[in-house]
């Protein structure tokens, strides 16, 4: 029992520091984008976006080695007898080879494309290159970072990954400043500094798991099942990653060919709303992740259990909270940020906000199945059901339907996919999902339907913001309202009590 506590409060700690570090990393990107855009102009601006792509595009793989490697770290420490330091040193090598493999495709196919296919302003080649090498630094840099970054995590050191968080933000704020002070052309004396940037908090990474982490040591692994058992996993991952990436480009194409490109750049936008409220549900779920597979390698299925079904609900009501005040007062906040909105920017933010909701409930099953590191159904079963989306997605287009039916039978799709992940939880964990829907499904669904009186009030009344000061107050009242129903529908007793302690010493104090 005062194990749990322990691990409660922990978990509660971690949260708070992810929340903080979420809502400074999101205030200072707000601004720092806008008069970044304003320094540099809008070419160079959108020349460094384009160049930095390039590289992206090579760096899908380390999203799966990523997700990999937080995944074997935290599962070897929820054992009895793991062995950190060598997952770490053997994971820490495969980050080398990636970064070496990226490098020779940056430098062969992407400076080739970099330079014969993409178009650029005349006279800014040199720069572009400038740029396009210190993009490449700056993305060898990231992925040796991963492994660092993955120890901190799996070690629940979340107050520290919030605080380099912050500096970094700080940082690239000091760099807006900077720029007015340029000794040589802006762009490239930008990508400098947000290389520099990267490289600070990359070793401010290596210093502290040093200092810190006696087992985070590099030393030479030559095993060579190891290595075979990590890249399988991480093969399985990239062929997930894949499958999104599909998904995802997939739907912009379809958009793009039966709605043009002004449908395109309305998900561009619902695409950043829709980022501004994930970044709240992201932070949560990444301080509970450690625990889940910590769970998974103890086997102590009653606190894993109990933790799959607290963080489900916990990050549905989260994303609940954040998105219907902005979803009521949509049409004015998109009027103040971007003036006369592009068509369906708002129908694209409402849908995609939907398939985003229903999607955070899976975020524990999805953690734990890759906790057991039985993943390879699982993988194919989701992305076959996933990218059922380009087909269904085209023939909308055909028969001339609204582009945000897509996104509505994008929505129906993940609710499916949290079906699948359940049933898979069942086999592989024998998971009670008739606990899981009294535990998640049922108080979701009560607050959810409690919501509409506030949908009623607008489309009846037509009560919307036309000014500031109003919509500061339908807010405040939107939000008084939540409060009370997920405090009094949406969490037991229980949950409400340790809320409230954890209210009394962390406040109270």
């Amino acid at each position: 029992m005062q194990d749990n506590q322990s691990k409660n409060k922990r978990l509660a700690k971690n949260t708070m520091s992810m929340y903080v570090r979420m809502l400074f990393l999101m205030l200072i990107s707000f601004y720092t984008s806008r008069v970044v855009l304003q320094a540099l102009g809008a070419e160079d601006f959108g020349t460094y976006n384009v160049v930095g792509g390039v590289v992206v595009m090579f760096t899908f793989i380390n999203a799966a080695m990523t997700t990999g490697t937080q995944r074997h770290l935290s599962f070897e420490l929820g054992l009895p007898d793991g062995n950190v330091g060598r997952i770490f040193s053997a994971c820490f090598n495969i980050h080398l080879w990636l970064a070496l493999l990226i490098v020779i495709l940056s430098e062969t196919i992407g400076l080739w494309f970099l330079n014969a296919k993409l178009n650029f302003p005349e006279g800014r080649m040199t720069a572009v290159n400038w740029v396009y090498q210190l993009s490449i630094l700056a993305c060898v840099l990231n992925i040796i970072r991963v492994p660092y970054n993955a120890a901190i995590i799996a070690y629940e050191k979340m107050s520290f990954y919030a605080y380099i968080g912050i500096i970094e933000g700080i940082l690239k704020l000091a760099i807006v400043f900077m720029l007015a002070y340029s000794p040589c052309d802006k762009l490239v004396y930008y990508a400098i500094l947000m290389m520099l940037v990267i490289a600070i908090v990359t070793f401010a990474y290596y210093f502290y798991c040093r200092k810190n982490f006696s087992e985070i040591r590099y030393s030479k692994v030559s095993d060579k099942a190891l290595y075979k058992r990590l890249l399988n996993f991480s093969g399985w991952t990239l062929f997930g990653s894949v499958a999104n990436m599909a998904r995802n480009q997939g739907v912009t194409f379809i958009v793009n060919i039966f709605y043009g490109v002004t449908a395109n750049a309305a998900i561009g936008i619902a695409n950043q709303v829709n980022a501004g409220i994930t970044q709240f549900v992201t932070g949560f779920q990444q301080a509970f992740n450690p625990q889940l597979t910590k769970a998974e390698a103890a086997k102590d299925r009653e606190y894993q259990t109990k933790l799959i079904n607290m963080t489900a609900k916990y990050s549905y009501l989260v994303i609940l909270f954040c998105s219907v005040p902005i979803l009521y007062n949509l049409d004015y906040l998109l009027t103040f940020w971007l003036g006369e909105y592009l068509a369906y920017t708002r129908e694209f933010c409402l849908w995609i906000v939907i398939a985003t909701l229903i999607d955070s409930i899976s975020g524990p099953l999805w953690v734990t199945i890759f906790a057991t590191g039985k993943i390879k159904s699982y993988q194919i079963y989701i992305s076959l059901l996933l990218l059922l989306i380009l087909p269904l997605g085209y023939a909308c287009g055909a028969f001339g339907l609204e582009p945000q039916y897509i996104f509505a039978i994008q929505s129906l799709l993940n609710f499916l996919a949290i079906i699948v992940r359940l049933y898979m939880m069942r086999g592989l964990l024998q998971f009670s999902m008739t606990r899981f829907a009294k535990s998640v499904f049922f108080p979701i669904c009560v607050v959810t339907i409690l919501m509409f009186p506030i949908i009623y009030l607008r489309s009846s009344y037509q009560t919307l913001a036309t000014e500031f000061s109003r919509l500061v107050l339908q807010s405040i009242i939107i939000v008084i309202y939540e409060l009370i129903i997920i405090i009094l529908v949406g969490l037991k007793q229980s949950e409400r009590r340790t809320i409230l302690n954890l209210i009394k010493s962390r406040v109270l104090k």
